[in-house]
């Protein structure tokens, strides 16, 4: 059967007559799949001492079916969506009440158990309105992948093995298994088996949307033919644990009713804190995991957050009437949509069918058989396990599989709440090791290698190649912690040691989004063991939360030691190794050098005119024609883009020539930062100086291309440095 894509006004539900015949059919078809796994569930909770109240388990299941189910149809992202009781939470549930049926007795029994599940489903409401409000649906994203896994597997077999306890109606404990082997309980048990094993094959191998409720009607038929067969009548089949007892209405007790609440054991509610947590967490993980399935399967976008308020009032809404907890099941809406539905209409049907259902619907539901209700069970387990244990080591790493395994295992030896702590502890320790693994270090740049955006004159650039070697650039990356800052500090002790040692260690925090106390202690000493040395230790890009974690370990950087970015910090080793040279030559000086004599210099500064500018002044602007070329003899200047300084040039510093040579408009704006006198060469006063001495107009071009040749490799060796992986 095709499926029928959402219509755009599915949010509201179509009232066209042929709209909502599909809806109809198509929410019969969920409901005879959502009514069979709620009384499944019910059987599953309600085992045991609890057995005789189990009309009103199913009571509890159907009425959280209709809540849900109108929730999700009135304000749900998703019109296809079905909502109810769904099995990722229904085992925690089950463990819940297993564990009160186990601790408390006689007239407390069941009014703890129904406030023990009543509180799940406040506990789970509020938890999900309070994620939704605050918007951070999307953050239980990061909850690691093996963790998800193995919180799935874990129900997978706690389905698995409630669903044989439920076919054989012998609770699968160490102390009863010996109650398997009795001959009634074997067959009841291989019998639901056997059926949980064809559901789920079946499923695997006949994509069709009627395919399940046909098999459960089949076996249905076939398990009471086998009865007749048999000679066993209704009667005696319910004395002999293949049916349920016979009931005529299945209403919920009310968790608020006074008699109720002055009859509960409150010390065995109080030791449920935590599987109270657990069902907060899967149902949590099961809602997210089920909204991120629709989005691909519908092919439409959800709003998870906007889900947890609603679906978490819904819960709410469940916990005051008595209805069980639950939230959106992934089979179930793919069925519906398979079905034919075409918007939230589908989910009102599922309401109004659950609603007769928990209204008038005992006599029928008391002829379902109950191999049949584990079987459905168990073939949900299956396919759980199978998905979360075979089918996921395709997709993680062994370390991560093994995670899944073990918490599994856990599940089935010590119960879910351990198996969660296994799994969480699994992922926070390989984390941790792959961490360590990544190299703390990106690379180490000495000075020369990251020239920066100051362009100084000749003596300057001189004297800071000379001391290139002095300032050692380590760019840091990922989070620091006590493994990966001991091989930091480990790595650069070595470098301190060097006979050649730095004496500026800069420490470029840019790409270290997070670091612990324990790396902070560990960086503490790596600025001792610098000192001890005779390097100063810097750093730079340290953000608010990394700055804090370095002054709450005691090493508090400041001032001088802290710096914005890289190239602010090589500014400021620039300016200390400038402040230690003797005071560069003036321009007529350097031009004598470099023309030959002082005389040449003489007579190619008669074709430069002086400028004198305050600081602000503006040199020329972005975009004026380039007729002139510039030598800053005094002072310091900026070129900028929009806001932005994208070079400072000190004093020897040419400005302004490729303009000039190529005849192209400014490509940036230049300003006086500090008070500067300026030497202009107009393009006449260049044709002129070329017209009167070729000669010294040859040496100047000469010049002014190797001063440009410079900057250029100077460009490109900073874009280089700054562009490399």
């Amino acid at each position: 059967m095709a499926a029928a894509a959402p219509d755009p006004a599915g949010a509201a539900g179509s009232t066209a007559p042929g709209a909502w015949l599909k809806n109809g059919i198509a929410g019969g078809v969920v409901s005879l799949v959502g009514l069979s796994f709620y009384v499944s569930s019910a059987s599953l909770l309600f085992q045991g001492p609890l057995a005789p109240w189990l009309p009103g388990a199913i009571g509890a299941a159907f009425l959280g079916g209709v809540l849900l189910s109108a929730f999700a149809a009135w304000r749900g992202s998703q019109p296809l969506a079905a909502a109810g009781p769904e099995p990722a939470t229904v085992p925690v549930l089950a463990a819940m009440t297993a564990a009160v049926a186990a601790s408390a007795s006689g007239p407390a029994l069941l009014p703890t158990t129904v406030v023990v599940l009543a509180l799940a489903a406040l506990a789970i409401g509020l938890a999900w309105c309070g994620i939704g409000r605050a918007r951070a649906g999307n953050l239980m994203r990061y909850i690691p992948y093996p963790v998800i896994g193995g919180f799935l597997a874990a129900v997978g077999w706690l389905l698995f093995g409630g669903g044989l306890a439920v076919a054989a109606s012998v609770p699968l404990r160490w102390a009863t298994l010996g109650q398997l082997a009795e001959p009634g309980a074997a067959a009841r048990f291989a019998t639901g088996l056997a059926i949980g094993v064809a559901l789920w094959w079946g499923g695997t191998r006949i994509k069709h949307v009627l395919l399940l409720p046909a098999m459960l009607l089949g076996f249905t038929l076939l398990l009471h033919a086998g009865l007749v067969l048999a000679g066993i009548g209704l009667d005696a089949a319910r004395a002999q644990g293949w049916l349920m007892a016979r009931f005529d209405g299945a209403l919920p007790p009310w968790p608020l009713a006074p008699a109720l609440l002055q009859a509960v054991d409150w010390g065995v509610v109080t030791q449920q804190g935590g599987l109270l947590l657990s069902a907060v967490i899967v149902s949590a993980i099961g809602l997210l995991l089920s909204v991120g399935s629709l989005e691909v399967a519908f092919d439409a976008p959800a709003d998870v957050n906007h889900d947890l308020r609603n679906l978490g009032a819904g819960n709410l809404a469940c916990a005051l009437a008595g209805g069980l907890a639950g939230g959106i099941s992934i089979s179930r809406s793919i069925t519906n949509q398979a079905a034919g539905a075409t918007g939230s209409a589908s989910g009102w049907v599922q309401a109004a069918i659950c609603g007769l259902a928990l209204v008038g619907g005992g006599p029928v539901l008391a002829l379902i058989p109950k191999p049949l209700l584990g079987g459905l069970l168990v073939s949900i387990g299956l396919g759980m396990l199978k998905a979360w244990v075979l089918d996921s080591r395709a997709r993680v790493s062994r370390t991560e599989h093994l995670t899944v395994l073990a918490m599994l295992l856990a599940t089935a030896l010590l119960g879910f709440l351990p198996a969660v702590c296994i799994g969480v502890l699994a992922c926070c320790v390989d984390f941790a090791l792959a961490s360590s693994r990544l190299p703390p270090v990106r690379r180490v740049l000495l000075r020369s290698a990251w020239p920066g955006r100051v362009e100084h004159g000749p003596d300057a650039s001189r004297a800071l190649a000379a001391a290139g070697a002095g300032m050692r650039i380590v760019e840091l990356q990922g989070v620091l912690f006590f493994g990966s800052a001991t091989r930091l500090v480990d790595g650069l002790g070595a470098v301190l040691a060097e006979a050649a040692a730095p004496r500026w260690l800069l420490l470029d925090f840019q790409r270290v989004p997070a670091l612990d106390s324990s790396a902070a202690q560990v960086l503490l000493k790596l600025d001792k063991a610098a000192r001890r040395a005779g390097a100063q230790l810097h750093c730079s890009g340290l953000s608010a939360d990394n700055t804090r974690a370095l002054r709450a370990a005691g090493f508090a950087p400041a001032g001088a030691q802290l710096h914005a970015d890289i190239d602010d910090a090589v500014r400021a080793w620039d300016d200390t190794v400038l402040a230690q040279q003797p005071a560069p030559a003036d321009v007529t000086a350097w031009l004598a050098q470099e023309l030959g004599s002082p005389a040449a210099a003489q007579q190619v500064l008669a074709h430069f005119e002086q400028l004198q500018l305050a600081a602000g002044d503006l040199l020329f602007a972005q975009g004026d024609p380039g007729d002139a070329l510039y030598l800053l003899a005094e002072g310091r200047l900026a070129a900028r883009v929009g806001a932005a300084t994208v070079r400072t040039l000190n004093a020897g510093s040419v400005v302004g020539e490729m303009g000039l040579f190529r005849d192209t408009l400014r490509s940036a704006a230049v300003v006086a930062d500090t008070p500067s006198r300026v030497l202009r060469l107009h393009r006449s006063g260049l044709q002129a100086l070329e017209a009167a001495s070729p000669a010294l107009a040859l040496a100047l071009h000469r010049l002014l291309i190797r001063q440009l040749a410079d900057r250029l490799a100077q460009a490109s060796t900073q874009a280089l440095a700054q562009a490399a992986p």
